[in-house]
C-alpha cells in the first residue's frame, strides 16, 4: 500500500463518519458564530444601530433656549427626524432659528413643521421663523430629511436671543 500524504493515521474514524479533532473545533467555531449573531441582534435591538431604545440622544444648550432630539447615527438616505423644543419670546408671537446651511445641503431637508413664515440665508446660515400662537411659551419644529452624507457632519443652531447649540450626525451606508 502506498502511502500519498503525511496525515496520521486515522483508524476506524473515517470509515465510521467521524473525526473527534474536527467536531471539537467545528463546535467551538459554531458556539462562537453564534455569539457574535446575538451581540449583533442585541446591538441592533437596543437601537445602537438604528431605531430603538438607546438611538436618540437630547441635547440642549447652556441656557435651554433650544433643545433637540436626534438620532446620532442614521442611515444614509433613510428618513430621519430632528425635533426642536424652542422657548419662546415672553409675549412673543414669533420664533426665529438659526440652522447651519448643511442641515438643508447635507441632512436632505425635505420637511419642516410647521412651515416657516420666512426664510433668510446669511453666509453658511439659514434664519427660519416661525409664527406661534401668543400665550405659548414652547414652539416644536420637526425637520425630516434624508442624510446625502458619508461619515459625520456638525450641525448647529440657535435662537436670535440664544446661545448656540452643535450636534454630530454619522451617516452610515
Amino acid at each position: 500500500m502506498e502511502v500519498i500524504h503525511d496525515d496520521p493515521p486515522m483508524p476506524q474514524e473515517i470509515a465510521a463518519g467521524f473525526y473527534p479533532d474536527f467536531e471539537e473545533r467545528w463546535r467551538w467555531a459554531e458556539i462562537a458564530g453564534r455569539l457574535v449573531m446575538l451581540a449583533f441582534v442585541l446591538v441592533c435591538a437596543l437601537g445602537f444601530l438604528g431605531h430603538g431604545p438607546f438611538s436618540e440622544r437630547t441635547l440642549a444648550n447652556a441656557d435651554h433656549s433650544i433643545s433637540i432630539r436626534y438620532e446620532p447615527i442614521v442611515r444614509f438616505g433613510a428618513p430621519t427626524i430632528i425635533r426642536f423644543d424652542t422657548r419662546v419670546p415672553p409675549d412673543g408671537d414669533r420664533v426665529a432659528v438659526t440652522i447651519a446651511k448643511d442641515l438643508v445641503d447635507q441632512f436632505g431637508l425635505e420637511s419642516i413643521t410647521p412651515r416657516p413664515a420666512t426664510w433668510e440665508i446669511a453666509g453658511g446660515n439659514i434664519r427660519l421663523v416661525f409664527p406661534v400662537q401668543a400665550g405659548e411659551s414652547h414652539a416644536l419644529i420637526r425637520f425630516t430629511g434624508s442624510p446625502a452624507f458619508r461619515a459625520g457632519i456638525t450641525l448647529t443652531a440657535r435662537l436670535d436671543a440664544g446661545e448656540t447649540l452643535t450636534w454630530s450626525q454619522y451617516a452610515v451606508p
